[in-house]
């Protein structure tokens, strides 16, 4: 039986990161992938120490914290990683604001982490 390992803020590689953004066809560049976790509070998930996701979080630790990049390897999904990772993200900026975007397809995932729709958000793309 595999045992999930979770690291918050632990030492990155840059390449595992995009392997792991690849799996489920997200496009990242390996030139800043690294610094913008390093800008961030981050968890990583590993099994068996090959890293299968991740999830990141920006935060001002008093009113608001913003939920990024929730992402775990196709063959590694349904088995409770992401919604670990975001219960301890809640967790560790509790008392906060939670924002978010999501893809198509996971709204009724963060429903289940206790997230609610908000028609006051806006955002410009990129």
């Amino acid at each position: 039986m595999q045992r999930t390992v979770f690291i918050e803020n632990g030492e990155i590689d840059p390449e595992e990161l995009i392997s792991v953004f690849k799996s489920v066809g997200w496009n990242k560049s390996i030139d800043n992938i690294a610094e913008a976790f390093r800008n961030s509070w981050y968890i990583l998930a590993y099994e068996n120490h090959k890293l299968v996701g991740f999830a990141r979080a920006i935060s001002d630790e008093f009113y608001y914290t913003s939920i990024f990049d929730v992402v775990v390897e196709p063959e590694f999904q349904n088995k409770g990683i992401a919604k670990h990772m975001v219960e301890r993200i809640k967790k560790r900026f509790e008392g906060t604001y939670f924002f978010l975007t999501y893809t198509k397809g996971k709204r009724d995932f963060y429903s289940k982490c206790g997230f609610e729709e908000n028609l006051f958000a806006m955002w410009i793309s990129k």
